[in-house]
């Protein structure tokens, strides 16, 4: 598909139905995995039927080994941002994302050559 000629929040509904198509097996269909210096979960990068699709946030954005969600700083944790990495050219190449540590910002850019180069994790600043 070419997301560069539809609307962000026609393509973020695009990539919400393709990771949902995915099923509860998702993981099996991960691409890249995003950390924090922390080592905080940030986001995680499918396969899709429309692309590589990013998901931040979520239930278990401070790690696999915390069992309950909660905020640490008085972020409202547990809410999923998803979209396509592929984005028109008169976009901001940044994507929100946040942790336990606070907020950042992704690259598509840097994102899209992880997948290109089978990077399986990549680790922020």
């Amino acid at each position: 598909m070419n997301t560069r000629t539809v609307s962000p929040s026609e393509r973020r509904a695009i990539a919400r139905t393709a990771v949902d198509a995915l099923g509860r097996q998702r993981s099996d269909h991960a691409l890249v995995r995003v950390t924090c210096p922390a080592s905080h979960h940030v986001a995680t990068v499918y396969r899709t039927e429309e692309g590589p699709a990013v998901v931040s946030g979520g239930p278990h954005t401070h790690g696999s080994r915390d069992f309950v969600d909660t905020a640490h700083h008085g972020d409202s944790l547990g809410s999923e941002f998803v979209d396509l990495i592929e984005a028109s050219e008169f976009e901001d190449d940044a994507l929100p994302v946040r942790c336990a540590c606070g907020a950042r910002t992704l690259s598509r850019q840097e994102l899209q050559r992880a997948v290109e180069s089978h990077t399986h994790t990549l680790s922020l600043p």
